[in-house]
């Protein structure tokens, strides 16, 4: 913004007269927090985006200099550089660390403008959080690295995969021929497949296709898993239990129903598998249930009625290889977790020893907000305000009805 074009807030005042108050309105229905300094750098109004975002009683803080509003080290050096920046060139802008309710303290874009006319002159200070956009900075930032690691391990695995089968096949024929030991050749074929096994489940891994997401209802994705899941349970001659709570069977339900199948899959072998040294009657439960809020999306349970997994071992069930069955390569719910966050749903597990397992996969509604799909009514507007707590200025500003 060029500074000459800024409004004298005094000169508005008294062309309008009163209306200094609806001048104050105007600003608390900014959605950044806006500060208004004297010419000797103090505090003289504060918007309510900016009482919000700092915590602060704005009775408190005016009169108070700026760089209370900044960190303590930042105090001597940054705050007024910053002003003389400002003083010479008109406007600044940067991400800094702010204060805020005095004991925490978050990352700001911070922008400041300078206004001199007639020997009056004022500073006007704008800044929003962007911690969330920091974070997610970051998070794009490990995904990329997530990316690169995928890429140079897919290669790795190719690289490997030619010398394994190699080995493989060279071991079939050594068994093929008259040997001291043949044993040794056995070992070294049975450690090459496993060898195979495991680059197999890497590059399946590596590959997990993007979702494809569609808007679907619960009694279709019930409908897609019940067949399924019976296939499964058939394998192990298992007993399966399926129960459902759901008033609405067209709750909006948005998922990639294929890849969903897909994370599913390790959890029912698994609690099938719970009973392969077990006297007790095989039987999975599998339940669906909807959560009570209005962008819809539904719940999956499958439960068994195992030996359970230990307290110690339960925190890293989801991690790559871990696994307490033999010949089990542990890396099925690796693969079921990796999906469902790809798919913006939720997994969790339960456990008690001797009494069961219970997986927990939730998948998403409907992530539209309300104010898209269907028309919001007074009392929900009213409602929401008062959840807030807007000021009296809001109120007076912004009605919409008696």
């Amino acid at each position: 913004m060029n500074p000459d074009r800024l409004i004298n807030l005094k000169t508005i005042s008294k062309l309008h007269g009163t209306d200094t108050e609806m001048l104050s309105c105007i600003l608390d229905a900014v959605n950044s927090g806006i500060v208004i300094l004297d010419q000797e750098e103090r505090i003289v109004f504060l918007n309510s985006k900016a009482q919000q975002l700092l915590r602060i009683d704005p009775a408190i803080m005016k009169g108070r200099h700026l760089s209370r509003l900044f960190l303590q080290d930042d105090r001597e050096i940054l705050v007024p550089n910053i002003l003389e920046i400002v003083r010479q060139d008109g406007e600044f802008e940067g991400e800094f660390m702010l204060q805020r309710g005095g004991m925490e303290s978050f990352m700001a874009f911070f922008s400041a403008y300078y206004w001199r006319q007639e020997g009056e002159s004022f500073y006007i200070i704008s800044f929003n959080d962007i911690s969330r956009l920091k974070g997610i900075e970051k998070i794009l930032k490990r995904s990329e690295h997530m990316v690169y690691l995928g890429r140079m391990l897919d290669d790795i695995s190719h690289q490997i995969r030619n010398p394994v089968l190699a080995i493989g096949g060279f071991s079939r024929r050594l068994l093929k021929t008259k040997l001291e030991r043949p044993e040794y050749a056995k070992i070294i074929l049975e450690e090459s497949r496993r060898l195979e096994m495991l680059l197999d489940v890497l590059t399946d891994f590596i590959r997990i296709p993007k979702p494809r997401f569609s808007v679907t209802t619960y009694r279709a994705v019930k409908k897609s898993i019940n067949g399924y899941s019976s296939q499964i349970a058939g394998q192990f001659d298992v007993d399966l239990r399926i129960e459902e709570s759901c008033k609405d069977l067209e709750t909006i339900v948005v998922t990639d129903n294929n890849l969903f199948r897909q994370a599913l899959e390790p959890v029912l072998i698994n609690a099938c598998e719970a009973f392969l040294d077990s006297d007790r009657r095989p039987v999975v439960t599998l339940r669906f249930t909807v959560p009570a809020t209005e962008s819809g999306g539904m719940m999956v349970e499958v439960s068994d009625l195992g030996h359970g997994i230990r307290p110690p071992l339960l925190p890293r069930i989801f991690h790559p290889f871990f696994s307490t069955k033999t010949g089990h390569l542990g890396m099925g719910l690796t693969f079921t977790k990796r999906i469902i966050e790809e798919l913006e749903g939720h997994v969790e597990v339960s456990s008690k020893l001797n009494q069961g397992t219970v997986v927990r996969i939730s998948l998403p509604g409907d992530r539209r907000r309300t104010i898209r799909t269907r028309p919001i009514k007074l009392s929900e507007i009213r409602n929401k305000r008062e959840k807030k707590g807007e000021g009296e200025c809001m109120g007076d500003c912004a009605k919409t009805g008696p």
